[in-house]
């Protein structure tokens, strides 16, 4: 029985042991995930830009003429709104 009962803790701490390195990999791959991905704001159009700069200004905002017409491209782009494309 002795050895029965060596087998079985030799098998749970094995067990222990892959479930760590498991986890440890599967944390390492999320950071390789994370480093392909470009950094935010880096290369993006100007519009996003605009946007950034306008939520930046906060209520302000709301009187700057720019930010009016960017908020109103991406409300178009976002809801598909444009007259000549048609799907």
């Amino acid at each position: 029985m002795e050895g029965t009962v060596l087998a079985r803790l030799a098998a749970a701490v094995f067990l222990a042991v892959a479930v760590v390195v498991a986890i440890i990999e599967l944390g390492r791959q999320g950071e390789e995930v994370r480093a392909a991905r470009p950094a935010a704001g880096v290369g993006q159009e100007p519009a996003r830009a605009e946007l950034r700069r306008c939520q930046a200004l906060g209520e302000a905002a709301l009187d700057e003429p720019s930010c009016v017409d960017a908020w109103a491209e991406r409300r178009r782009r976002f809801l598909n709104t444009d007259p000549e494309r048609s799907e």
